[in-house]
């Protein structure tokens, strides 16, 4: 992933080639423009939930907020409408959506480009359409990257309202200040971010690879199915407090601040000066989330939600983490409302088990799947860093593109 720039430092006294605008000292080609200049935008569709779930394809909340762009796959929704209704909300090809609302400032106005025409499509009322005017000049492309820089956020945001939630609308958008650069310019720089998209596409699919070869394999040798060589005992049915013993975690507050961190349901939560436990365990839910068990070692503290276990009998403790991997915990659920499990219910829980040395040998095989997927995941990350950065330069002209 190589890119030809040329880089100018446009924050030393040396401006050549550049101007100084609202938004600070830009490439003299660039224009300080606002979304109301080249937008015009709509509110979208409310509708009663009974209309949801078949129909015509439509554009939500989620759909912008998690993607920078859209296609027909990633259109997932759908609404019953009238001819009269998907006229008036309309979607096509360019159009840009911004998310309406959201809990913090931080997460207001979240924008995605649809790429492509989808037929009868329309958009929901918690997102805004950004229609393109006629005769602009915007890259389509460029449009999946623009509003996310640190200076289109922090402008996106000012012009934001907060209350209970966060909100925006197309009066607000509207004012928004956007740098941006002549077409060929932003081709060249939509055409460089593409290259860093790509590769993160390809390391993601390559994780989902290898994590659904590591969830056959753990299938395979955690049930005894595909034996390894050189194993050849009968595995022994067990119950899982017969094995190992279930404890509970209790409140932390009283506590002082420390270096011993405490974990719940849902992993780490803050560090204090006591611990429950020393040494390899396996957490598994109480309450709340129960099907995410955890690996903790060496001294660590459970909230009152997340029972940790202890006093293994023939049993390695990443081993019983792996064993946890494969059992359906929702199917002992014991509430109606928030997801509860007991201790009584889990102990009796039978599992197959085999002698310790084939549980090591099975432990180090799926072990090292795990180094490769962790591996596979900080190449991913590095790469999406590699990507903001880039974003940071290429979007506010500090570093130009040869086009």
């Amino acid at each position: 992933m190589t890119t030809t720039t040329k880089e100018t430092d446009s924050t030393t006294s040396n401006k050549n080639g550049y101007k100084k605008t609202k938004l600070g000292w830009i490439p003299k080609e660039w224009e300080v423009v606002s979304l109301g200049e080249y937008f015009d935008f709509k509110n979208g569709l409310n509708k009663e939930k009974e209309f949801f779930g078949f129909g015509t394809p439509i554009i939500n909340y989620m759909d912008v907020n998690k993607n920078s762009s859209l296609t027909k796959n990633k259109i997932l929704g759908k609404v019953s409408l009238t001819k009269g209704e998907i006229k008036r909300f309309n979607i096509k090809k360019g159009d840009v959506f911004f998310t309406r609302t959201s809990e913090t400032i931080e997460e207001i106005a979240f924008s995605s480009v649809l790429l492509e025409d989808v037929e009868n499509g329309v958009f929901s009322g918690f997102v805004l359409r950004a229609r393109p005017k006629s005769g602009n000049t915007l890259d389509i492309n460029y449009l999946k990257y623009c509003f996310s820089t640190y200076l289109a956020r922090k402008e996106i945001m000012s012009k934001s309202s907060l209350t209970t939630r966060a909100l925006t609308n197309g009066t607000l958008l509207s004012e928004v200040n956007l740098l941006l650069p002549p077409l060929p310019e932003q081709e060249k720089i939509a055409q460089i971010l593409s290259t860093w998209d790509d590769a993160i596409a390809k390391q993601t699919d390559l994780i989902a690879q290898k994590e659904a070869l590591k969830k056959g394999l753990m299938q395979e040798l955690l049930t005894g199915k595909k034996r390894l060589k050189g194993f050849t005992d009968k595995w022994k049915e067990v119950k899982l407090g017969e094995v190992l013993t279930f404890g509970s975690g209790k409140d932390y507050k009283h506590l002082n601040s420390g270096n011993i961190p405490v974990f719940g349901t849902g992993g780490f939560m803050t560090s204090v000066d006591d611990y429950l436990y020393d040494g390899d365990s396996v957490g598994i839910g109480r309450k709340g989330t129960i099907n995410k068990p955890i690996f903790l070692s060496g001294k660590f503290w459970t909230v009152d939600t997340l029972f940790y276990t202890h006093s293994f009998k023939n049993i390695l403790p990443f081993y019983v983490y792996l064993k946890f991997q494969t059992i359906n915990w929702k199917f002992y659920n014991e509430a109606s409302g928030v997801p509860s499990l007991s201790k009584s219910t889990i102990e009796k829980i039978k599992i197959l088990l085999p002698a310790l040395p084939e549980q090591q040998k099975i432990a180090t095989i799926l072990s090292a799947a795990d180094t490769e997927i962790e591996k596979l995941k900080a190449q991913k990350s590095a790469i999406e860093t590699q990507k903001k950065g880039l974003m940071q330069i290429l979007l506010t002209g500090k570093v130009r593109v040869k086009h």
